[in-house]
C-alpha cells in the first residue's frame, strides 16, 4: 500500500516522508503551547495516497542540546543521558509500598486526609503511579463534596478548592507525573485534570499534561494501546468538542509510527479512536484495512463486532467494498461459534451500513437452516427479517423459515417483533410455506394485540397483507373506527401524512380487488396537492418518448406521468408513460371504471422495484401491474436499468422497446 511505503520512512523528530508518494510542506512553524519555554513547535504536513492529498498536523519537538540531536539522527553517543537512565530504573509494576499508600487513599474521606498523607513524605520519594492516584481522588473526593453541597462555600480551610495550598500541592504532583514519562501516569492526569472543575488554573494543568503527552508520543515512548486510550481522552478533553477533536489528530503520527507491528488487539483499538479523529481518519482507516485484510482469519467474535460498531459511525467516510467483503467473509468461515447475541449485533451493523454480498447471505441462509425454531433471541429473527426487507433479499431459505418461527413462536412475541416478521412477506411478494396455518395464527395475534399497535405500524402491516392477495377484511371496522382515527392523528404530523395516505391505498385497493369489500370509506381528494416522483423515472420517460413514438407511428399518442381518475393521488396510480389507441383518445382520462382495453399502460421500474436478484417485483409493484390489469389496461414494464443502457444503441433500444410493446398487446386477459 502506498501509504505505508510513505509513511515508514518518517524521521522520529520531524515525522516527514521522503518519498514519491508522499508530498510534505512545512508551513511557518507556530509554538503549540502557550506556556513560557514550551518544548513542542506545530507544523503541517502533506501526505498523499493515490490522487488525494491530506493536510496533517505534525508535532515537532525543540531541540535544545547537541546529545538529544545526535540521538535523534540515530548517532550513537555510547553515553546514557539522565532521560534515558531514568526510563530504565523506571518500575514497571506497583511495589508494595505503592499499593499501600494508593489503598490508603481509598479510606480518606476528603482532599484534607490526602494532602496530610502524602506531607511527610519527600517529594523525590513519590512516584508517578502514586502522585497520579493521589490527584484522581482529590478530584474525585472533590467533585462529590460539591454536588452533596453546593451552596456551602463559607469556611474553607487553606487545603481547600481555590487555595493557594491545593494548587501548589497539585503543582508538585504534575512535576512528578510529568518528569516521569510514564504513559500510565500521563493518561492518569489526563482524565482527572478534565474532571477537575475545583481549580483556577485547570487550563494550565491541561496544557501542561497535554504537552508532555504529545512530546512522548513524538519520542516514541507511549505503546500504540496506549495511544488510543490517550485519543479517548482527548475526544472529552475540552468542552469545545471540535476543539478536541483537534488535539486528538495530533497522535496520528504515533498510530503509524506502529502500523507495521499491529496486533489484532492493537488493530481493533485503533479503530476504536477513528469517530474521534477528523483529518488523519482516513488515512489511519486506509492502514487499518490493509493491516485487518492481512490477518482477519485470527479476529475473535469481539473484534468483528467491535470494528462493525465503529464502522456504523464512520457515517460520512467511505469503507472500502474489499473489507466488507472480508467481514462478510470472516463470518461465514466462524458463524458456528458466533452467539445468536453477537449474530444480532453483526447483522444490525450490516443493516446500518447498508451492506449486502453473497456471503453474507449463505451465511443467514445456514442460520436459518441449523437452528430455525430453535433460535431463542426473537430479536435475532426480527434483525434478520428488517435486513431481508432493506436490502430486497427475497431468499426461500430465510422466508420460510421466519414463517415457520412465526408459527412456532408467536405467542412470545411482543408487537414490535411482529411487525418485523408479519410484514416482509408482503413487500417481497413471497407466500408462507405453511400459509394457512401461519395467517391463521396472524389474524388472532393481531387481533388480541390490535390496540398496542401503533396506527401507522397496524395500517402499513394490513397493506402488506394486500400486496399478496390476502385481503384482511375482518379488520375494516377496526380500521374506520373513530377510537382509531383518534389515535392516528394523534401522532406526529409526518407520521399522519403517511398513516393517511397508506389508509386510502387500503380503502382502495379493497374496493378494487376484494369482492366482499362494503367500502369506499373515505372520501374522494378534492385539494391540489403535490406528489414527490422518482427524477430518474422523469428522466428515463424523456429519454424513451423518442424510441416509443417510432414504436407506436404517433408521438402525439403518448403521455407522461398520467394520473388515474377516480383513483387517489399515489405514486402507485402514476402511470409512467400512457399510450393512448388514437390522438383523441389522449384528452380523456382513463382509471377506474373506464374502458381502458385499448390503452398501452407503460411502467418504468427502478432497481428498487425488484428484489436483489432483478428477477422478481416487490410486492407493490406486483400489486401496481396487477390492479392495471384489473381495470383493463395492458401493461407494459421498462428496466429502466435495461433502457439507460440502450440509450447508446439506438436500434437495440427500438427493438427492445417493440418486443416489450409486441407483448404487452398480445397479453391475454
Amino acid at each position: 500500500m502506498s501509504l505505508l511505503r510513505s509513511c515508514k520512512h518518517f524521521h522520529p523528530l520531524a515525522r516527514l516522508a521522503v518519498s514519491p508518494l508522499a508530498v510534505a510542506r512545512l508551513s511557518a512553524v507556530r509554538d503549540f503551547s502557550s506556556r513560557k519555554g514550551g518544548r513542542i513547535s506545530e507544523t503541517s504536513v502533506f501526505i498523499q495516497t493515490g490522487h488525494k492529498i491530506t493536510e496533517l498536523p505534525v508535532v515537532v519537538k525543540k531541540v535544545k542540546d547537541v546529545w538529544e540531536l545526535y540521538r535523534r539522527m540515530g548517532i550513537d553517543t555510547k553515553v546514557k543521558q539522565p532521560e534515558d537512565q531514568h526510563l530504565l530504573a523506571l518500575p514497571k509494576k506497583l511495589s508494595e509500598e505503592e499499593k499501600e499508600i494508593i489503598s490508603g487513599f481509598n479510606r480518606c474521606y476528603n482532599s484534607s486526609s490526602i494532602f496530610r498523607l502524602l506531607e511527610p513524605i519527600p517529594s523525590s520519594e513519590v512516584t508517578p503511579q502514586v502522585a497520579a492516584q493521589a490527584y484522581r481522588k482529590i478530584v474525585e473526593l472533590e467533585n462529590t463534596y460539591e454536588a452533596r453541597n453546593p451552596n456551602n462555600i463559607e469556611n474553607r480551610r487553606s487545603d481547600q478548592p481555590h487555595s493557594f495550598f491545593r494548587s501548589a500541592f497539585i503543582s508538585s504532583l504534575l512535576d512528578i507525573i510529568c518528569n516521569s514519562k510514564d504513559p500510565g501516569a500521563i493518561l492518569e492526569g489526563l482524565t482527572s485534570v478534565m474532571r477537575d472543575q475545583n481549580s483556577d488554573d485547570q487550563d494550565i494543568y491541561k496544557a501542561r499534561l497535554l504537552e508532555e503527552l504529545l512530546v512522548c508520543v513524538t519520542d516514541g515512548m507511549f505503546p500504540l494501546q496506549d495511544i488510543c486510550k490517550a485519543v479517548h481522552i482527548l475526544s472529552i478533553f475540552y468542552p469545545d468538542h471540535k476543539k478536541c477533536r483537534q488535539v486528538a489528530d495530533k497522535l496520528w503520527f504515533g498510530i503509524i509510527d506502529q502500523s507495521k507491528s499491529m496486533t489484532n488487539e492493537d488493530i481493533v483499538a485503533v479503530f476504536t479512536t477513528l469517530p474521534h479523529l477528523t483529518k488523519s481518519r482516513n488515512m489511519i482507516l486506509k492502514v487499518l484495512e490493509e493491516k485487518a485484510g492481512d490477518s482477519w482469519q485470527q479476529f475473535k467474535t469481539g473484534d468483528v463486532v467491535e470494528i462493525l460498531r465503529v464502522l456504523q459511525e464512520l457515517k460520512y467516510d467511505r469503507i472500502s467494498q474489499g473489507f466488507m467483503r472480508m467481514l462478510s467473509g470472516w463470518l461465514a468461515v466462524n458463524i458456528h461459534t458466533v452467539t445468536e447475541q453477537e449474530m444480532l449485533a453483526i447483522v444490525y451493523s450490516f443493516l446500518q451500513l447498508e451492506y449486502m454480498d453473497t456471503a453474507l447471505v449463505s451465511a443467514l441462509e445456514k442460520i436459518i437452516k441449523k437452528k430455525g425454531c430453535q433460535i431463542m433471541e426473537f430479536d435475532l429473527i426480527c434483525t434478520i427479517c428488517s435486513y431481508c426487507l432493506a436490502m430486497r433479499i427475497r431468499s426461500p431459505t430465510i422466508l420460510e423459515g421466519v414463517g415457520q418461527y412465526f408459527i412456532e413462536h408467536h405467542q412470545s412475541l411482543t408487537v414490535p417483533q411482529v411487525t418485523a416478521i408479519a410484514g416482509i412477506f408482503g413487500h417481497l411478494d413471497f407466500h408462507p410455506a405453511n400459509g394457512f396455518k401461519f395467517w391463521e395464527l396472524l389474524e388472532l395475534v393481531l387481533d388480541l394485540k390490535f390496540s398496542q399497535f401503533p396506527p401507522v405500524d397496524i395500517i402499513n402491516l394490513l397493506v402488506s397483507f394486500i400486496y399478496i392477495e390476502k385481503f384482511p377484511i375482518n379488520f375494516t371496522n377496526k380500521l374506520f373506527n373513530p377510537f382509531f382515527l383518534d389515535r392516528l392523528h394523534s401522532q406526529s404530523e409526518d407520521l399522519v401524512a403517511i398513516s393517511r395516505q397508506q389508509l386510502k391505498l387500503y380503502d382502495t385497493t379493497m374496493k378494487l380487488e376484494c369482492r366482499g369489500y362494503e367500502g369506499p370509506f373515505l372520501p374522494k381528494d378534492t385539494n391540489h396537492r403535490m406528489i414527490n416522483t422518482d427524477s430518474r423515472i422523469m428522466r428515463t420517460v424523456n429519454k424513451l418518448l423518442d424510441p416509443m413514438a417510432d414504436v407506436v407511428g404517433d408521438i402525439s399518442r403518448l403521455g407522461k406521468s398520467v394520473v388515474l381518475s377516480s383513483l387517489p393521488l399515489h405514486p402507485l396510480y402514476i402511470v409512467d408513460l400512457m399510450v393512448y389507441p388514437t390522438h383523441a383518445a389522449s384528452l380523456l382520462r382513463f382509471g377506474f371504471l373506464t374502458n381502458n382495453s385499448n390503452n398501452v399502460a407503460v411502467l418504468v421500474l427502478t432497481p428498487e422495484h425488484y428484489d436483489r436478484t432483478g428477477e422478481h417485483l416487490v410486492g407493490s409493484q406486483a400489486m401496481r401491474v396487477r390492479q392495471l390489469t384489473i381495470m383493463g389496461f395492458k401493461v407494459m414494464c421498462v428496466n429502466m436499468q435495461m433502457a439507460n443502457k440502450l440509450m447508446m444503441h439506438p436500434k437495440k433500444l427500438r427493438e427492445y422497446l417493440q418486443t416489450l410493446y409486441t407483448d404487452a398487446c398480445n397479453t391475454k386477459k
